[in-house]
């Protein structure tokens, strides 16, 4: 392994395992929400600019705390409410497909989708996760910025960065993509009165992953498929050890070995290295979910939230290829002939 590619592991393994371990020993509210936010931020090959980060973090306080009123304003009339959902999670793509990137999408969704569910459960937990999404943000990023001062990156080729701006594809087409994949889910969700928080949080980084991606069909929902399995073959292994071992040392050493053996797939040239970043963040996610719950979540076990997340990501993957099997992205010609 390379050694920016070994130094890049460690910044991984070290950050979110740090911030995995005091959501453990503290009990903030939503801490792997933080511990999947760090795990995004060191993912990347450098840091986070502080200007773009400052510019995140209001923006994620402003839209909670709008998505909080709308929905509390608009939560005794369920038509009007819904279609305010459905046009949240549409500007969402709008937005991050427009140059705003995943993160920020997965923000702006997570305004979209969880604060108005938590709202219909309690309005007091929704306007404690008000200040706890971008609380858990900010500290994921002095995290990441953190690890990234100690194990600094190697620099990045300038060139890099406008070959993926460069890409060519057609921004419409995988708005309505994303949407007619995703507004079901979330209407289905909602009038079934589920109240799985998790599952909607891992809805929407999936969905930014999807809406990210080129129209690959079949093979990228082979790829995510793959993803989620790992991780939730992962997930199970990890909650079984730490039944055997409940003490607090067996998480932490468990969120690290993940970490370390999952970051190291993704630098590796094998198969299943493409599938590695969205399998840990389906482990945070599955397990830290179920040792570290939320609301009144405390009894959901780790079978029963790889079963909740399996058939999010089922309905999610099997919709986008149903979608692109009858409405194919094509290739766009020559500009410069037009």
């Amino acid at each position: 392994m390379r050694t920016e590619d070994r130094h890049a592991v460690y910044r991984l393994a070290l950050g979110v395992t740090g911030v995995f371990s005091l959501g453990l020993f503290l009990g903030w509210p939503l801490a792997v929400v933080g511990a999947v936010f760090t795990a995004l931020f060191l993912q990347a090959p450098t840091a986070l600019p502080l200007a773009a980060f400052a510019k995140l973090f209001v923006f994620s306080i402003a839209l909670m705390f709008v998505s909080f009123l709308l929905s509390s304003v608009f939560a005794p009339y369920p038509v009007v409410f819904l279609i305010l959902v459905a046009i949240g999670i549409i500007l969402s793509f709008i937005w991050s497909v427009s140059g705003a990137g995943v993160l920020p999408g997965v923000i702006a969704l997570m305004g979209a989708l969880m604060i108005p569910n938590l709202v219909l459960q309690s309005p007091d937990l929704a306007l404690v996760l008000v200040f706890w999404i971008p609380l858990n943000l900010l500290f994921a990023g002095f995290v990441s910025t953190l690890m990234f001062t100690l194990i600094p990156a190697a620099p990045q080729n300038a060139t890099q960065g406008k070959a993926a701006s460069a890409a060519d594809f057609d921004k419409h087409r995988r708005i309505v993509r994303m949407s007619l994949v995703t507004v079901p889910f979330a209407l289905a969700f909602f009038v079934s009165g589920a109240s799985a928080l998790l599952v909607l949080f891992f809805v929407a980084l999936l969905s930014q992953q999807l809406a990210a991606m080129p129209a690959a069909g079949k093979a990228v929902a082979k790829a995510m498929l793959t993803a989620n399995l790992l991780g939730a073959a992962a997930s199970i292994i990890c909650y079984e050890v730490n039944v055997i071992a409940p003490v607090i040392l067996t998480p932490i050493l468990l969120c690290f070995f993940a970490c370390v053996t999952l970051g190291a797939l993704g630098k590796s040239q094998i198969p299943l290295a493409a599938a590695a970043g969205s399998a840990l963040t389906t482990v945070l996610i599955v397990y830290g979910g179920s040792i570290s719950p939320f609301s009144d979540e405390a009894d959901v076990k780790s079978i029963t939230r790889v079963l909740q997340v399996a058939s999010a990501a089922l309905f999610v993957i099997i919709a986008y290829v149903v979608v692109d099997e009858f409405w194919p992205e094509k290739k766009r010609e020559n500009p410069v002939n037009a």
